[in-house]
C-alpha cells in the first residue's frame, strides 16, 4: 500500500513539473495578429456628410477583435482602440514591438464620383521590395520573399471571404507601395472596405449589422490563413 502511494505521489509530482515546463509553450501555440484601424484623431480620413472614415475603421476593427477572441486561438492587437492620432511611424513601431504573424490595415475608399463601389485589396509586392533593395543596397532574403508570398496568399483568402459577403463587389487585388509595410518582414494587407462616396456602400458601412458581418468575414479569412 505504501509503495502504491509513493508511485502515485511520484506520478503527481511528474505531472506538476511537466505542466510548469510546457505551459509557456502552450501559451505560445496561438497566433498574434495586428489590426490597424486607419486614421484617427486629427486624421479623419475620407468623409461624406457626417460619416467619417476613422470612425468606421475603428468600429469594424473592434468587432474583428471580438470575432477573433471567440475561439481563443488568435490574439488580435490593435494599433489604436480609441479615437486618437497615431502616425504611420508609431504604427510601425507597435508592429515591430509585437512582431505579429500578419497585419490587416482597414480603410474606406472615396471616388471622384458617386458611382464607384466595392472593396479593394492592396499589398506591397516585389516591385516595392526591389525599390527598397536598391535604396538600402540590401538584397532581398528568403524571409523577405516568403512574407511577400504570404501577403498574396492572405489577400486571396480575404478576397474570397469578402466576395461571399459582397457578391460581385470585388475590385481586385492591387500591388502598390504600402508605407505601413516599409521595414516590416510580415504580411501587410490594406483592405479598402467600400466607397464612402457611394450611398449604398456608405449605408452598409454605417450599419452595425454589416460591420459585424465584415468582421466575421475577415476573422474567417485570418483563421483560414493559419
Amino acid at each position: 500500500m505504501l509503495e502504491k502511494y509513493r508511485v502515485y505521489t511520484f506520478a503527481v509530482f511528474c505531472l506538476f513539473v511537466l505542466s510548469i515546463v510546457f505551459a509557456p509553450l502552450c501559451a505560445q501555440a496561438g497566433h498574434a495578429v495586428m489590426i490597424d484601424p486607419a486614421h484617427g484623431g486629427a486624421d479623419t480620413g475620407v468623409t461624406a456628410g457626417k460619416t467619417v472614415e476613422k470612425d468606421l475603421t475603428l468600429a469594424i476593427a473592434l468587432e474583428l477583435k471580438k470575432a477573433l477572441a471567440a475561439d481563443g486561438a488568435i490574439e488580435a492587437v490593435l494599433t489604436r482602440d480609441v479615437d486618437k492620432t497615431v502616425s504611420i511611424q508609431e504604427r510601425r513601431e507597435k508592429i515591430l514591438k509585437r512582431n505579429p504573424a500578419l497585419v490587416l490595415s482597414l480603410h474606406v475608399n472615396a471616388g471622384f464620383g458617386k458611382s464607384s463601389s466595392g472593396f479593394e485589396l492592396y499589398y506591397p509586392g516585389f516591385v516595392q521590395q526591389s525599390a527598397l533593395s536598391k535604396k538600402t543596397g540590401k538584397v532581398a532574403s528568403k524571409e523577405d520573399k516568403k512574407h511577400l508570398n504570404d501577403t498574396i496568399k492572405l489577400a486571396r483568402i480575404v478576397q474570397r471571404n469578402l466576395d461571399n459577403l459582397f457578391a460581385r463587389k470585388g475590385r481586385g487585388l492591387r500591388e502598390a507601395p504600402v508605407p505601413l509595410a516599409e521595414g516590416l518582414a510580415v504580411p501587410v494587407l490594406i483592405v479598402e472596405l467600400g466607397f464612402i462616396t457611394n450611398a449604398d456602400d456608405r449605408k452598409k458601412l454605417e450599419s452595425a449589422k454589416t460591420q459585424k458581418e465584415i468582421a466575421g468575414a475577415l476573422a474567417a479569412a485570418i483563421r483560414s490563413f493559419f
